[in-house]
């Protein structure tokens, strides 16, 4: 499947099922040892894939979800959460592990970027493990830059990152 058999659009309500079911999905491809999941159990994997999680994800002026379809099915999301009125933070992207590398990451992101710089945002946020390179590859890729590492608590597992952004 190439890039251009994939839609992507911006999440509504309509979407909710097609979300969860990704969600779900995703675990199921990539499970607890995939990069970018630290700290993640099946328990966290339902929670966020639960309609009421989703419907706070998506939808208003500070938080957006970007949905890649191919079909009927979602497989790919990006979403996004204002820091304040001048920084977004791209709160991930995230591919189904069978998808992969064949063009659904970059148009995620391009609408997160869009969308931030239509809503008058100046700099757009990620952050990865410090130990997911090919994450961090594919940021510097399409344009954002290191500027700090730190530690996080996720789910009671501390994890290195590094924090990358990207001047629109």
């Amino acid at each position: 499947m190439q890039a251009e058999s994939v839609k992507i659009i911006e999440a509504t309500a309509t979407d909710v099922p097609a979300i969860g079911s990704f969600f779900l999905e995703m675990w199921r491809q990539s499970g607890p040892d995939a990069p970018g999941f630290a700290g993640a159990t099946e328990a966290v994997i339902a929670e966020i894939a639960a309609p009421d999680a989703i419907l706070a994800r998506i939808g208003g002026p500070d938080r957006r979800m970007f949905l890649a379809y191919a079909g009927d099915s979602v497989v790919g999301v990006a979403a996004t959460r204002a820091i304040d009125t001048k920084r977004l933070e791209l709160a991930g992207v995230v591919v189904l592990e069978t998808m992969t590398g064949r063009g659904v990451g970059t148009p995620l992101v391009e609408a997160a970027v869009g969308s931030a710089r239509d809503h008058g945002h100046d700099v757009i946020q990620v952050k990865t493990e410090t130990d997911n390179g090919r994450a961090l590859r594919f940021y510097q890729s399409r344009g954002f830059a290191v500027c700090g590492q730190s530690t996080e608590d996720v789910e009671g597992t501390t994890v290195r990152v590094i924090e990358l952004e990207r001047y629109l």
